[in-house]
């Protein structure tokens, strides 16, 4: 199995890339890459770098008073059951898997050898919110403690309607007319008079749409949920 790796070229723009040999998407800058088919989807580590997600915690390692009882030292390379890359920067990703939630974090370099102190890089932007909240369920997974809520999780009817898009999506771009992607999808029966009127033949044509925003790259914005839109 190999693991994949999510960075940026330079720090701005997203790649994907994997440890065996890969082909470039000339539309997203991705690479195809093999990864266990019998591995559920959410069990698949997929690493972000801190700009694309908010769930990742970017660390750096200081030097810390080691009188300081409020000092928490950390072997980060040993983690169990941490899955680790480096990027072609050599920056350092690691994906973290403690218990029933995943947690990532990102650093510059390699980690330090053995215990260290690091600090958390919390930029004071939009996303801060749900920065701090992945920074404090990483803090209580590693002191033990039941880590709270995750905050990206979507409602069922949101759930059910990007699977939706999706199958849209994927029924049009094999050939499926509207009407046909409304019998299945949307329940539709009745004559070409029937559908012509018919309100299920707007909102397939906004599933088709909506899939195909997410699937070229609008997938990165529920990344940020419940944060719905970025303005300047």
């Amino acid at each position: 199995m190999t693991n994949i790796v999510a960075r940026s070229s330079e720090r701005k723009r997203l790649r994907l890339r994997s440890q065996g040999a890969g082909k470039p998407s000339p539309n997203d800058g991705v690479c195809d890459f093999p990864v266990d088919p019998a591995q559920p989807a959410g069990r698949t580590p997929v690493f972000w770098i801190p700009e694309l997600s908010p769930d990742v915690i970017e660390l750096r390692a200081v030097l810390a008073d080691a009188d300081d009882p409020a000092v928490m030292s950390i072997n980060l390379a040993e983690l169990p059951d941490l899955v680790a890359r480096l990027d072609d920067d050599d920056a350092w990703h690691g994906f973290w898997w403690p218990g029933a939630a995943a947690h990532q974090f990102w650093l510059p370099t390699r980690p330090a050898d053995g215990r260290a102190t690091y600090v958390v890089i919390l930029p004071l932007d939009k996303l801060m919110e749900l920065r701090a909240e992945a920074v404090l369920r990483l803090w209580r997974a590693l002191v033990g403690r039941p880590e709270g809520r995750w905050a990206h999780d979507l409602p069922q009817q949101t759930r059910d309607r990007h699977i939706l898009m999706l199958r849209a999506f994927d029924g049009r771009a094999s050939g499926a007319s509207y009407r046909k992607l409304a019998e299945a999808l949307l329940g539709f029966r009745g004559r070409k008079a029937d559908w012509e009127s018919d309100p299920r033949k707007n909102q397939v044509r906004r599933l088709v749409v909506d899939g195909r925003y997410y699937v070229r790259g609008g997938y990165r914005d529920l990344l940020r949920y419940p944060i719905r839109q970025l303005e300047g």
